[in-house]
């Protein structure tokens, strides 16, 4: 997985849909209820002045998610990591570039290995890194371990349907598909549209399906804004962008609205107490039940 990462920072594949104005704005626009507000102004918004001493950031890419925090001045310090080395040294030098290296600490982890300091940060972070992690349970039972009793978690995350999902459920991908079908020709890359799995990245939306009711098991949630794009996420990546006008994308913006949101803003916080033994013996123990379950099912299939 960091190969494919470390690649993507040498020579991008990935079709930046969300970039597009038209895009940019229609989600702005959601995300603030008809205001435009990027993701993180919402979270700024919401949280009427507060700000965190020490942030944790997890998956955390060239790194533009943690100036942004230290710039608006939402976090004293962040301690980000990623498994991609090159996205990291990439993200260190931007932060020495703009003077903010000293508040910003970057290291190589792997979030599907988490290994935190007890109660250490008032905030985790997550931009777009929560639906590549396999291992769920785990790292969500790591944060309720390093968040302080006060400590919150944010997430701006894909929410949709997991790569097994579109596998198992063909239906899944029929309205996409009869949109894709309407566009003219010139616009198409392919000629029949294929579930969102991305081949070589296997950790592409492993468990998205599973972020919010894992999240739920150990958190409490404060705020949650939708925004759309269940259409637009899996039509742009295949479509020439270079020939798209703007009466076509105005009508796949429509068609957007009307579909179920696959991503979403969200803020919660740890569960305490009793509630909190609970989440953490069910983040331990209904992994090792479900491996139960399918090593059962293999030896009697």
């Amino acid at each position: 997985m960091s190969d494919f990462w470390d690649r993507e920072v040498i020579d991008k594949q990935h079709v930046n849909w969300m970039a597009i104005p038209e895009v940019r704005l229609y989600i702005n626009g959601l995300i603030g209820n008809g205001e435009l507000l990027w993701p993180i102004e919402a979270f700024e918004k919401y949280l009427r002045g507060r700000t965190f001493d020490r942030a944790l950031s997890i998956g955390c890419g060239s790194g533009a998610l943690e100036r942004e925090l230290v710039k608006r001045g939402m976090c004293r310090s962040v301690d980000a990591f990623d498994g991609s080395v090159v996205s990291l040294r990439e993200a260190r030098q931007q932060a020495n570039r703009e003077g903010l290296g000293p508040r910003i600490r970057y290291f190589a982890s792997d979030f599907n290995r988490p290994v935190f300091p007890e109660a250490k940060y008032d905030i985790v972070f997550f931009h777009q890194s929560a639906h590549h992690v396999a291992k769920l349970e785990k790292l969500y039972r790591a944060i309720l371990h390093t968040l302080k009793p006060d400590g919150m978690i944010y997430m701006d995350e894909y929410v949709g349907p997991s790569r097994f999902d579109w596998a198992e459920r063909p239906r899944l991908l029929r309205t996409h598909r009869e949109i894709y079908n309407r566009l003219l020709p010139l616009l198409r890359t392919v000629d029949q549209l294929l579930p969102p799995i991305q081949a070589d990245d296997p950790s592409e939306a492993i468990r998205s399906s599973d972020i919010e009711p894992q999240l739920n098991i150990g958190f409490n949630i404060l705020f949650r804004q939708p925004y759309g794009c269940g259409i637009l996420s899996v039509i742009l990546p295949n479509v020439r962008l270079e020939n798209l006008d703007p009466a076509t994308l105005d009508a796949l913006i429509e068609e957007d609205r009307k579909a179920p949101a696959f991503y979403t803003l969200i803020a919660a916080k740890p569960k305490r107490g009793f509630d909190a033994k609970i989440a953490r013996a069910r983040y331990w123990l209904e992994p090792k039940l479900k491996r139960m379950t399918s090593i059962r099912r293999i030896i009697r299939g």
